[in-house]
């Protein structure tokens, strides 16, 4: 290689102020830096990020503050057999990137050319990625003969002696290869991948920033290259070794299911041969990395399942497998919080988002949510999305991320006149969802109210009753059913909530949840503030849950059912938005902090 293309902005390793390991990828054209992890250059460490990242991408070397400290850590790396031909040692002088090659005999190459790409998607138009799911029954036999480490490596090694063959060859799935039909990748083929027109399928592809052109492909293992080809139906009769723990024991055989889901890279002009040999070295990795996530598990045979994450500003794609402890996946999800913990550290991603939650796994699916409330039309989402903010001046802080809009008489249920605080806490529910700290579905409004009985706060009888709630109710839901805990914000008169402003724009900024506001026999959703340091004044972005036609954002907007609103304006449906001499109670939801 005689230069390195940089992916984005090369100064962001020096900001981090942090020793990093380089991630990328190596072809014919030189090496594409992708992005970095943030661990010791030990074999132990350096096979954690390994194991996360999609074929054919690699460790291209090392990152440090200074030119002797970056060869220094580009050597540990080679020594520990993580590169095997060459290593880049790199720094940032004078604002620019500096790279070295550094040779397996520890002598250094002369200095690389660096050149920048601009972006993630700018990459990736050289490549289609594609995808291969694969389910695996991994049987491990406990006879007592071995110790159960040694069970579970030959279990393994049963599975990689079936896929670790010459010849395994792909089919794509018909959608993905366009008009033509199915598309056979196989081994000896020569056939350019650009010259098959593939296409995005329903549900197999997408172009919505999770990935770009995924091709779906299916492995087909021809027998002949196995070493004892089935001749025909057959069974397998395998006798056990009597089990060494006394009279009356048995040998024990269990199954368990490996989902593994590879992603790979491949260059557009790159042969359907070489595409097929690249998803097969794929599984083969991800196969030794699940082997190596139940050896950490001390040996226990538990399902596995791979997930693929693309989290925001990262330039490849993370592909995490993770062990099935519960059936139940928030609480499994619970026992995993050390192992995402560790993961966050490793990649310097932030230790307290659930980046990298199996719920927030990209959708390769492109599959819709259904929003969880079991409606049958799907409901808006950000429907503040290009409203133009009020001329006061000063700066506005919004909601961070998604929500969907909940609102009277949705979900072919009647709860005009009485359900805007229900309405409301279904809306910050879909919040939390959406930015994936629960896989939960949106509660219904008999679901809120058997929580509050259930929590002694209100009768038996409340349970189908018309009965309003308010910001109080909504924190003990909030709590008992998500873990989430909420700060009040009390307002004794509606003419002094101007003077909250900057408390309120400060939860925006720093925490970014929608914000119930109860007051009276009302209930509304504060999805931001503008605020002028200047003048003194405000103006809220309010989501009104009192709107009753259908899901069209135009009729939402332009009825005001959603807009910013000053002291004094009317609500969408009639009357003053804040009355002045009335009591409210603003419920600002927390983030929870943790990964």
């Amino acid at each position: 290689m005689d230069h390195v293309s940089v992916v984005g902005d090369a100064n962001n390793l020096a900001l981090s102020q942090k020793d990093a390991i380089l991630i990328g990828i190596v072809d014919a054209e030189g090496a594409t830096l992708l992005g970095c992890a943030y661990c010791a250059p030990n074999a132990a460490e350096l096979q954690e990020v390994t194991d996360l990242l999609p074929a054919p991408l690699v460790l291209l070397g090392a990152y440090a503050r200074s030119k002797e400290e970056a060869l220094q850590s580009a050597a540990q790396i080679l020594r520990a057999g993580f590169c095997s031909q060459e290593c880049i040692a790199t720094y940032v002088s004078d604002e620019k990137l500096q790279a070295y090659r550094v040779n397996p005999d520890g002598t250094v190459g002369p200095d690389l050319n660096t050149k920048r790409i601009a972006s993630f998607d700018e990459w990736l138009k050289r490549y289609r990625i594609l995808r291969c799911e694969l389910p695996i029954a991994l049987e491990v036999v406990e006879d007592g003969t071995v110790p159960s480490t040694v069970a579970l490596q030959l279990a393994f090694g049963r599975v990689l002696g079936q896929l670790d063959v010459p010849g395994l060859t792909f089919l794509t799935d018909r959608g993905s290869a366009g008009k033509f039909g199915s598309v056979l990748l196989r081994p000896d083929a020569d056939v350019l991948m650009e010259s098959i027109p593939f296409g995005c399928s329903s549900g197999s592809g997408s172009s919505n920033g999770d990935g770009g052109d995924v091709v779906c492909c299916l492995p087909l293992i021809d027998t002949r290259q196995l070493a004892s080809p089935p001749k025909g139906l057959m069974f397998t009769y395998r006798p056990l070794a009597a089990s060494t723990g006394g009279s009356g024991a048995s040998a024990n055989c269990r199954t368990e299911t490996l989902r593994l889901d590879v992603l790979s890279y491949v260059r557009r002009n790159c042969s359907l041969g070489a595409a097929a040999a690249a998803l097969s070295r794929g599984i083969i990795r991800q196969l030794h990395a699940a082997q190596r996530v139940l050896e950490k598990h001390n040996g226990q045979v538990l399902p596995v399942r791979a997930h693929h994450f693309l989290p925001p500003g990262f330039s490849h794609h993370l592909t995490v497998l993770y062990p099935t402890f519960l059936e139940d996946p928030e609480r499994n999800d619970d026992r995993l919080v050390a192992t995402r913990q560790r993961l966050h550290a490793l990649m310097g991603l932030p230790l307290n988002r659930p980046l990298l939650r199996s719920a927030n796994a990209v959708d390769l699916e492109a599959q819709c949510e259904d929003g969880g409330g079991g409606g049958a039309v799907a409901r808006l989402r950000d429907v503040h999305a290009g409203l133009t903010a009020p001329g006061i001046g000063g700066t506005s802080v919004l909601v961070q991320g998604s929500y969907e809009y909940c609102h009277y008489m949705q979900d072919r249920f009647n709860d005009a006149g009485w359900g805007c605080a229900y309405r409301s806490l279904q809306t910050i529910c879909s919040w939390f969802r959406l930015q994936r700290y629960t896989s939960k579905p949106i509660p219904s409004h008999r679901t809120i109210q058997q929580v509050l009985v259930r929590l002694g706060d209100k009768p038996p009888t409340f349970v189908g009753s018309c009965n309003w709630i308010g910001a109080i109710e909504l924190s003990y839901i909030l709590d008992d059913y998500l873990g989430v805990t909420s700060k009040i914000l009390t307002v004794n008169r509606g003419s002094d909530i101007p003077s909250h402003a900057r408390e309120l724009a400060a939860h925006f900024a720093t925490v970014g949840s929608p914000v119930m506001i109860g007051g009276g026999v009302l209930a509304y959703t504060l999805l931001g503030v503008r605020f002028n340091e200047q003048t003194g004044e405000a103006a809220f972005l309010i989501l009104d849950p009192h709107y009753t036609g259908g899901e069209d954002l135009r009729k939402v907007q332009q009825g005001t059912w959603v807009g910013w609103k000053r002291p004094g304006d009317n609500a969408a449906a009639g009357g003053s938005l804040f009355v002045e001499d009335a009591f409210y109670n603003f419920l600002l939801p927390q983030r929870p902090n943790t990964v």
